[in-house]
């Protein structure tokens, strides 16, 4: 399902499925020790926005801007490169903590993907009763 974010003047479609982890390799990569690079699995951002998040109530900008971007080219494969789609955010687009903006919307698009048990309220079951007689009889 594709939806759009806003940001300013600008709407930016976004879609988050099977390609977006494939997407999000293809374009973001690690340097290791040795020069080389791998690619970057989106599970690395994810783990970066929540650890973050929670231990000091901060969004890193990073994470959350290379999540959107595999988003919009799961939506749209022909957008321009990375550098050059941030290029076209207004100077505002990166003050996260207004209320409403585009942060907001890829956090929702982080949850509803990558943790959807967290928007179930998941109840505990009692446990079946023991049949006491049952173990009497196993006992005997």
């Amino acid at each position: 399902m594709v939806s759009e974010i806003s940001i300013g003047d600008i709407s930016v479609p976004v879609a988050c499925n099977a390609f977006t982890p494939i997407v999000f390799s293809r374009e973001f990569s690690v340097e290791r020790a040795d020069g080389s690079k791998r690619p970057k699995d989106i599970n690395e951002d994810v783990s970066m926005i929540l650890e973050v998040t929670a231990g000091s109530m901060v969004t890193p900008i990073v994470p959350l801007l290379e999540v959107f971007y595999a988003c919009a080219k799961t939506a749209d494969p022909k957008i321009k490169p990375f550098n050059e789609w941030i290029g076209d955010f207004p100077p505002d687009a990166y003050d996260l903590e207004r209320s409403g903006g585009w942060s907001a919307d890829v956090m929702d698009i982080v949850k509803e993907n990558f943790f959807p048990h967290a928007k179930k309220d998941v109840a505990a079951e009692t446990a079946e009763a023991t049949d006491a007689s049952a173990a009497d009889g196993a006992a005997k």
